[in-house]
């Protein structure tokens, strides 16, 4: 039976050790120094710990920005002075462990026996002491806005594109930065900053399906996975979002609400990539679209590959619509429509990544019928046919 432990002490460390380390560090001194929750989200955040050593250790003594060190290793925004001062003693315990073992100490297990210490030595009250359970959301949850932490988000992004390559379905990726956010941090200070980023994640929630999955992906940017959803049907999503956040002040108790905007990149497999890395990369180059054109927008990336579909009916005077539909938009009849030319033809250029597709076209939205000027097709499992069309890279 799983009983509600709390967190233990170090089983590494004898009696003797930790009062050799306890006589070198004033642990309640220290403690009102350091910020906990910053600690907390170096021990149990969803870095690496050697991608936290790396960084530690490129920062030159006395240049380094501890605020910006808080943001990118542990997504919480400090104080530059207690962001200096809990990475110095955990720098200092880290140090003292490694010399107590005779082998070095990854960073994280210092910040967790650093943790512990400060814990017992601040005597906190029992709910502030973190229990089982809560050290086990915290490994897959970002600790300040209860969002997917940047691990378990990108696993299950991974995750997510092959299941969506397998069964041939749409996902879409959306890239979310808040604008402004530094100076919004300098001019309301940082728990201002922390609120507001807990704000955005709370009008997140609200925009989800169940099937959908938001992280802090780092920083003040967020990302949403949303399966089996078109590149339009993200678009509106992101949009209805941008909004929501335009429209909703962050709450500031002595500064009154305060407006924040957020600007937004949608990217959609199989449309826009075929893979993981590209697909994220489409959806950050369209979050800097966003952000270069003058932010508190949504952006779409486009595909510099594509063809240029020609529809020319028999019997012009009889239809009004043309429409394309396949598995790049999830065969949604109003998705992709061609344009009337002079000469009664229709034309469209679709913007698509390199790879293998399957279409259709649609007349006056209810005639489903192969394209004639497509050579290759395949059964569509109706028993009608579907058109093959191959994009190069």
């Amino acid at each position: 039976m799983l009983l509600d432990w709390r967190f233990k002490r170090a089983p590494w460390r004898d009696e003797e050790q930790m009062a050799e380390t306890d006589q070198e560090l004033d642990y309640v001194e220290e403690g009102r120094k350091m910020d906990l929750k910053l600690l907390r989200g170096l021990a149990l955040g969803g870095r690496r710990s050697n991608e936290i050593q790396l960084l530690l250790d490129s920062q030159a003594d006395g240049q380094a920005d501890y605020q910006a060190l808080a943001l990118a290793l542990a997504d919480y925004s400090a104080p530059e002075k207690k962001a200096r001062a809990t990475f110095s003693l955990l720098r200092r315990h880290q140090e003292n462990l490694s010399a107590r073992l005779g082998r070095p100490l990854g960073i994280r297990a210092a910040a967790l026996d650093l943790l512990e210490n400060l814990e017992r030595a601040l005597d906190l009250p029992e709910e502030q002491v973190l229990t089982y359970n809560q050290l086990h959301q915290m490994a897959f949850h970002d600790h300040l806005t209860g969002l997917s932490n940047f691990r378990y988000f990108t696993l299950r992004y991974s995750e997510e594109v092959k299941r969506a390559g397998r069964y041939r379905h749409l996902l879409s990726l959306v890239m979310i930065d808040i604008d402004h956010f530094k100076s919004f941090n300098d001019r309301f200070g940082h728990p201002a900053g922390n609120f507001a980023l807990e704000h955005l994640s709370r009008l997140l929630g609200a925009e989800l399906r169940d099937t959908d999955l938001a992280g802090r992906y780092g920083g003040e940017e967020f990302a949403i996975i949303l399966p089996e959803t078109s590149k339009q049907e993200a678009l509106r999503m992101a949009e209805r979002l941008r909004v929501r956040m335009e429209s909703s002040p962050v709450p500031l108790n002595d500064d009154g609400p305060q407006r924040l905007t957020i600007s937004l990149g949608v990217a959609t497999y199989p449309r826009d990539a075929h893979d993981p890395e590209s697909l994220l990369a489409g959806a950050d180059a369209a979050l800097y679209a966003a952000k270069k054109a003058g932010r508190n927008r949504v952006e779409a990336f486009i595909p510099t590959t594509g063809v240029d579909l020609v529809f020319a009916p028999s019997n012009p005077g009889s239809v009004q619509q043309v429409h394309v539909v396949g598995d790049f938009n999830n065969w949604t009849p109003s998705a992709d429509p061609l344009w009337l030319q002079e000469g009664g033809s229709w034309r469209l250029h679709l913007a698509l990544a390199p790879g293998r597709y399957e279409y259709k076209y649609v007349l006056n939205s209810d005639w489903y019928m192969a394209d004639p000027a497509c050579a290759e097709t395949v059964q569509d499992g109706y028993g009608g046919r579907n058109s093959v069309l191959r994009v190069a890279g």
